[in-house]
């Protein structure tokens, strides 16, 4: 029997052993891909912080983010550590590969989804819509604008003055909704991750 971090981790409940069998054995996935995932869970990926543990370097700043940072004309940038941790979830270097995994990942659950919705409505038609399923530029516009002009509660004026904002926080206020000013603002700003409409009935389910 293993023991260590990787051993924990694998044999803890809800770890998606499974899934990552399956992965291992798809043949259609690139080898350096499975090798990658394999790397990272057995902590061999060679992150900076791996290579100073194994006495190879002894520098662990993230090499990225120097090269981001710079780029940037940034001078007093924060030193980080280049880890695993840092490098899936933090380094501002590698944010738009993050976000289209992210949206990549989002899209396939949506497809998933959609494809088990059978429920019919009046017409006899799918009762719900799936829009952010269809592409990667339908999923970056779905903001509380679209969605709530989509339902055909809110109007989108001309751009200009902040005329749209202006209007929305008023239509928000007005549902009663107990909110403050920033709660409002932090509203309108989200992007839901999937979306799912039924029109006939003004509904929208939102994840």
């Amino acid at each position: 029997m293993h023991s260590g971090s990787t051993a924990n981790f694998l044999t803890r409940e809800n770890s998606s052993r499974d899934l990552l069998g399956k992965f291992h054995k798809d043949s259609s996935a690139c080898i350096r891909a499975r090798q990658r995932v394999l790397q990272c869970l057995s902590h061999q990926f060679p992150f900076a912080l791996q290579l100073k543990q194994w006495g190879v370097q002894n520098e662990v700043k993230c090499r990225h983010c120097e090269k981001y940072y710079k780029e940037k004309n940034i001078r007093d940038s924060p030193d980080t550590v280049e880890s695993a941790g840092h490098m899936q979830c933090y380094c501002p270097a590698l944010q738009l590969p993050r976000i289209a995994v992210h949206h990549g990942i989002w899209r396939e659950l949506m497809f998933s989804i959609q494809k088990s919705s059978t429920e019919l409505n009046h017409a006899s038609e799918p009762r719900w819509h799936f829009p952010s399923a269809l592409s990667p530029e339908a999923h970056a516009e779905w903001g509380l604008y679209k969605i709530l002009e989509y339902m055909g509660l809110h109007e989108i004026l001309p751009p200009g003055a902040g005329q749209n904002r202006v209007r929305l926080r008023k239509d928000i206020e007005e549902y009663h909704i107990d909110f403050d000013d920033t709660d409002i603002d932090t509203c309108i700003a989200r992007r839901p991750d999937g979306l799912a409409f039924d029109k006939e009935k003004k509904l929208c389910m939102f994840w």
